[in-house]
């Protein structure tokens, strides 16, 4: 019983944390990049939730010729 507990407890909290997603806590001068899209975004984009992504600078980003995204603006200040 205490097993079955704890199993539907685990599933509840994993969910909850898919639902809100999971911050990366980057600084403010970092982007998150997604590589399949071949853009770079700040933290919070709607995009970034569902995608794998890498922590780099905007202007690591820039260098490797990644876009900005048009949805967050992540250039603009």
């Amino acid at each position: 019983m205490k097993l079955l507990l704890a199993v539907r407890m685990l599933i509840i909290a994993a969910s909850l944390s898919f639902l809100l997603g999971c911050s990366h806590n980057i600084k403010p001068h970092e982007v998150l990049v997604i590589k399949k899209t071949n853009t770079y975004h700040r933290e919070g984009c709607p995009p970034t939730n569902m995608a794998k992504t890498t922590v780099m600078t905007a202007a690591e980003a820039k260098a490797e010729r990644y876009k900005p995204c048009p949805v967050c603006k992540p250039d603009s200040e």
